[in-house]
């Protein structure tokens, strides 16, 4: 049997989160990891569905109709809470 992790289960994973709740409770340089893992996932890699999940979760923004501007949004929304952090 062949399981498929979701879009953020693999980020959970790739970094080192317990829970996938701690993807939201993220400290210091640790979005700025978030940023490079997400840079490393082309939008092809995760279905539409996966990316506004991620959008949603992480971000809190809309769902929108296509998975590259879901990804570039995702990557936005964390770089601009790196930097306000």
């Amino acid at each position: 049997m062949l399981v498929k992790l979701s879009l953020l289960d693999v980020l959970a994973y790739r970094m080192g989160c317990s829970y996938l709740s701690d993807l939201r409770h993220m400290k210091a340089q640790e979005p700025l990891l978030l940023v490079r893992a997400l840079e490393a996932i082309a939008y092809q890699d995760a279905s539409l569905a996966e990316w506004n999940d991620a959008l949603r979760y992480l971000a809190g923004e809309e769902a929108v109709q296509d998975a590259a501007e879901a990804r570039q949004r995702l990557l936005a929304a964390i770089r601009r809470a790196v930097s306000d952090g």
